[in-house]
């Protein structure tokens, strides 16, 4: 079946990595190689967990991100093995040593999610997106630290944006979705445009429900994620 353009960042896992960079560049203006290096670990990051859930046997709702994967192992694979070469240049001979040193905290966690989760998937499972949300968070700032504040509500944001792709994947709709991106939105209005902006897309995405097409949706629900292009 022949997948649409719109789809192909999502199916690739690519959109991640842009979103990481945009806000990257949001909270400051690092050098080359941190960028690259953010780049790269998080697509390396998505490749790798998407090879570990489509080593079990297929579910019923199973997901067309998934279900890609699934068909094209061989591809994400070797993707994932040049991702990672190329991380590991370019963070041993061009990153600077603090971002370097400071970086080796966020792999810390890193190995950490991926030691717990294949282990006992179905117990891990209700910290598996806190904690992909946090990492997520740690590794976009940590090259140019925001502060506290919008670091927090990038967390959240992070947060609902996985909890709601995660249902909307499996035919799922979060009851209360829409009225916590809004009172993100309401609360980081007066400091935080770009959180503001998409959290309030997706409280929209979350309150039009089924009115969307799954894959459509999940795929706008990481395009709102790029309101920092907004306010450059």
């Amino acid at each position: 079946m022949r997948q649409p353009a719109w789809l192909w960042l999502n199916l690739l896992g690519l959109d991640a990595p842009l979103i990481a960079l945009v806000w990257q560049d949001y909270a400051g203006r690092p050098d080359w190689a941190s960028r690259a290096v953010l780049a790269l670990t998080v697509w390396a990051i998505y490749l790798a967990d998407r090879l570990l859930d489509v080593g079990r046997p297929a579910s019923s709702g199973e997901n067309e991100r998934h279900r890609f994967c699934r068909n094209h192992r061989s591809v994400a694979r070797i993707l994932l093995m040049l991702a990672l070469v190329a991380d590991v240049i370019v963070a041993c001979v061009w990153l600077p040593r603090a971002v370097f040193e400071h970086g080796l905290f966020v792999l810390a966690g890193v190995v950490i999610y991926f030691g717990a989760f294949p282990v006992s998937r179905r117990g891990a499972a209700a910290w598996k997106k806190p904690l992909a949300a946090l990492l997520f968070t740690a590794g976009v700032f940590v090259a140019a630290w925001p502060g506290i504040g919008l670091a927090a509500a990038f967390f959240v944001l992070c947060l609902g944006n996985l909890l709601m792709v995660g249902n909307w994947g499996h035919s799922r709709e979060p009851a209360r979705g829409w009225i916590w991106m809004t009172g993100l939105s309401i609360c980081c209005l007066r400091w935080w445009w770009p959180v503001s902006v998409s959290a309030a897309g997706l409280a929209v995405l979350s309150f039009a429900g089924r009115r969307i097409e799954a894959n459509l949706r999940c795929v706008l629900a990481d395009a709102v994620l790029l309101s920092p292009l907004l306010f450059r």
